[in-house]
């Protein structure tokens, strides 16, 4: 699985079906990427635990299949994405970020938030399981609540307020796109496919997103949400460095895609323009208050992004109407 929600979505299956510790061991640091303690709770006399475990990996997300015999218990001091569990058979125990809870057959549980340290005890276990990236919820809530930051989840399970029916016919959806016969590969589906799951996980589990309508009494710059006056902030902050959309999108762990959509919507324009229109604003300040014997054109277009100077020259004369020439003789 990778951070990137703009990656090439690419379905790549995995499995497993053995009682070799050391095999399960490795087989589940690389589908979660960390390192697991996986120790036995019942005592070896109980015959050995096996595990069977399929899964299907999207890029930014996944759905798995899980069976665990016997009782073992699962530690990382952090797993990178969301994963939620759906109890058909056995026991699950999952403690982390401060919450402890016990799930029985019927039930959904987050088994990782994304942040800290992980503990899961398995017992006998049948489970189902979706698993989401941090960058896919990030751009999920960016787009839905215009969340400034990473959402995260305040329990573990659903509460009353939060139905899992999302969620669950969510999961068959896609079990179904996934693994039969006639299963999708086109990008636009699968990707589409991602951010419904995503959405999904944000309205079953209880978390920090605003619940009501984005920026309502927020006064003084409301039309504008929060994400779009970070990622102009930081434009701002570093107009004179070599970024580009990715290196935007990166600071508000949000994808280039996300970006795009936020500049177009709200200011009707794109990031890599917006970032044009500061550089040229900057230069002109500079060619304003600088000296003819030591300031040059040339020299002030590249400082601020602009290789050509002819180009630097058209598109100054366009939005200033006079040249930069003229502007650096007054």
């Amino acid at each position: 699985m990778t951070s990137d929600p703009v990656a090439a979505a690419l379905a790549e299956r995995a499995g497993i079906n053995s009682s070799d510790p050391e095999l399960i061991q490795k087989y589940l640091d690389q589908c979660y990427s960390t390192r697991f303690s996986i120790t036995r709770t019942d005592g070896a006399d109980h015959g050995p635990c096996s595990c069977t475990h399929s899964r299907v990996d999207v890029d930014t997300f996944a759905i798995e299949e899980i069976r665990h015999t016997g009782v073992v218990q699962l530690r990382a001091e952090h797993v990178p994405a969301v994963v939620a569990l759906h109890v058909l058979a056995g026991r699950v125990e999952v403690q982390h970020g401060g919450f402890a809870t016990v799930a029985e057959p019927g039930t959904w549980i987050l088994a990782s938030s994304g942040l800290g340290p992980v503990r899961v005890v398995l017992a006998d276990a049948q489970l189902r399981s979706v698993v989401v990236s941090k960058a896919l919820l990030a751009e999920v809530a960016a787009i839905d609540t215009e969340s400034p930051s990473v959402p995260r989840f305040t329990a573990l399970t659903p509460d009353e307020s939060h139905a899992t029916h999302a969620l669950e016919a969510t999961e068959r959806f896609l079990d179904s796109l996934l693994t039969s016969d006639n299963t999708t590969d086109d990008p636009i589906v699968l990707r589409s496919a991602g951010r419904m799951l995503a959405s999904a996980v944000l309205s079953t589990f209880p978390n920090d997103l605003p619940t009501g309508s984005p920026d309502a009494d927020a006064g003084a710059g409301a039309d504008q949400p929060a994400l779009l006056r970070q990622a102009v902030n930081f434009i701002q902050d570093n107009a004179a460095r070599d970024i580009s959309v990715r290196d935007i999108a990166a600071a508000l762990y949000l994808s280039p895609r996300t970006v795009q959509y936020l500049f177009r919507r709200h200011l009707n324009t794109t990031p890599t323009a917006y970032l044009r229109t500061i550089r040229l604003a900057q230069a002109r300040k500079e060619l304003i208050a600088g000296d003819r014997s030591v300031t040059t054109v040339a020299a002030t277009a590249a400082r601020w992004g602009f290789a050509h100077t002819g180009r630097f020259a058209v598109l100054y004369r366009r939005t200033y109407g006079e040249s930069p020439h003229e502007t650096l003789r007054r």
